[in-house]
């Protein structure tokens, strides 16, 4: 919290969140994220002061659950990926080709992103994201893309194996 004496609050009651007992990080902007391990101190008259250890790499991350997740895009996630862009709601939503209104209405919740503009979201978050995990997947893709493959003289054998129940390639 901005401007308040962080030394105070470490006088007050620490507390460690748990799986029993999460901390509801409403900070972050999603409803439903709550994080487990971390400390927070809580003073007398109820302020919280949280310790969140790799900010970044939490919140990259949770983008990552949320791009990959089956379910609809909620709009406070749609609103969490462009933040995490650091992209203006005029920009993100001339990005995807919807007029702002339009993404107003969807990250408030009051109108639901389509399937296309779901689907565009998330492909539009994972080719403009900075996330090292993402980066690297997506160089790996690009190049598969851009390069002149020769023409296989005879098809490649695929090969599946079934080891313990579990399928895996074997070539």
């Amino acid at each position: 919290m901005k401007g308040l004496d962080h030394n105070h609050f470490r006088t007050g009651r620490e507390i460690r969140a748990t799986a029993d007992r999460p901390f509801h990080f409403v900070d972050s902007g999603l409803p439903n994220l709550y994080l487990v391990g971390i400390k927070y101190f809580q003073s007398g008259c109820g302020r919280v002061v949280v310790e969140i250890p790799a900010m970044k790499q939490l919140l990259g991350l949770i983008a990552r659950v949320i791009v990959a997740q089956p379910e609809a895009l909620t709009g406070a996630e749609i609103r969490f990926l462009r933040k995490r862009l650091a992209h203006k709601a005029v920009d993100f939503a001339k990005s995807i080709s919807v007029e702002p209104e339009t993404l107003s209405r969807i990250e408030n919740g009051r109108q639901t992103a389509g399937d296309g503009t779901d689907k565009l979201i998330r492909l539009y978050y994972l080719l403009a994201c900075e996330d090292p995990f993402i980066t690297k997947a997506r160089r790996t893709v690009i190049g598969q893309l851009g390069s002149q493959k020769q023409q296989a003289a005879t098809p490649r054998k695929l090969v599946a194996r079934v080891k313990k129940n579990q399928w895996e390639t074997a070539c």
